[in-house]
């Protein structure tokens, strides 16, 4: 087996390792940290990996499941309540199950109930069976992942290590909070010059589909000359030297979820295994500099080294 196969393979099986530990404690809420273990998987860049594997974020993935597992249990037993199986499927209320439900299922629980043919062969509302297994053998037998797009030219490679100031903002990754902490990060840089000589990065520390956006951590940074000294409100760190997944982009603003999407597509498949280590966006220009409003952009993802 080719290393690329060998290694999109294992991803593949650790993450059925994270669903299965999913589907066997659907009774109480894990943390991303845990399922992350249970699939001896970094937890820097689990989530992402899950998503481009599995097709559902691990909270859209948990949802479900407990959606057939509810209505696995109506059907089962018309003498308990809606309420009842709402609470043990770890919903919060009646309210937000009924309505989760018909969103998945096109109809209320009480008219699934009522039609009892949820699980008959060929209807596309079947809830799957409590105890589903998931294998990698099994479960993935086609092609696993998109073409890679060619406009990514991604790429492996030494990336030096950065002394960078930093200004960090805790809020919804957007517009706002971006344009807070740069706007902070280049009023300070540009009187000192560092605009012209720095390199200029964004370490985005959580990921919004699992860290509630008003708790999501940004970096906005600049490489400085080390010794440069500390001036509130900016810190310092050192972004880590290495090799490195480098794909390239020129998108709109509005693209830069697809462009993570695309560089975990890509990493997937690749033959690479992710190290422990916080990814970065390197940019290479501003939108207000492009003639069609464009950012120009590397998404680095940091790699273990084989062997």
């Amino acid at each position: 087996m080719a290393q690329s196969e060998n290694t999109a393979f294992d991803y593949r099986r650790r993450m059925c390792r994270a669903m299965n530990f999913i589907n066997e404690n659907l009774t109480r809420d894990v943390s991303l940290d845990e399922i992350a273990r249970a699939a001896c998987f970094s937890k820097y860049h689990f989530h992402r990996v899950f998503k481009t594997v599995v097709g559902e974020t691990v909270s859209g993935f948990t949802r479900r499941l407990r959606l057939e597992w509810a209505a696995n249990l109506l059907l089962a037993d018309s003498r308990r309540s809606v309420t009842e199986i709402a609470l043990e499927c770890m919903f919060s209320s009646s309210q937000n199950f009924a309505k989760a439900f018909h969103q998945h299922f096109g109809a209320t629980p009480s008219a699934y109930r009522k039609s009892n043919h949820g699980n008959k062969l060929r209807n596309p509302g079947n809830a799957k069976a409590l105890r589903l297994r998931y294998d990698a053998d099994t479960m993935f037998t086609g092609p696993q992942t998109r073409e890679v797009r060619v406009d990514m030219n991604p790429e492996v490679k030494e990336m030096p290590e950065y002394h960078v100031a930093f200004v960090r903002k805790v809020g919804p990754y957007g517009k706002v909070t971006c344009g807070e902490a740069f706007g902070e990060l280049v009023r300070w840089a540009g009187p000192r010059g560092y605009l012209k000589t720095g390199a200029v990065f964004g370490i985005y520390w959580d990921n919004p589909e699992v860290t509630p956006p008003g708790k999501c951590r940004l970096d906005a940074c600049i490489s400085v000359p080390k010794g440069t000294e500390a001036e509130a409100p900016l810190g310092f760190q050192t972004i880590a030297g290495g090799l490195y997944g480098v794909c390239h982009f020129e998108i709109g603003i509005d693209e830069f979820q697809q462009a993570w999407d695309d560089a975990f597509e890509w990493l997937v498949g690749s033959g690479h295994q992710c190290d422990d280590t916080p990814c970065y966006e390197l940019y290479h220009n501003s939108a207000e500099d492009h003639p069609e409003g464009k950012w120009v952009v590397d998404i680095c993802i940091p790699l273990r080294r084989r062997g």
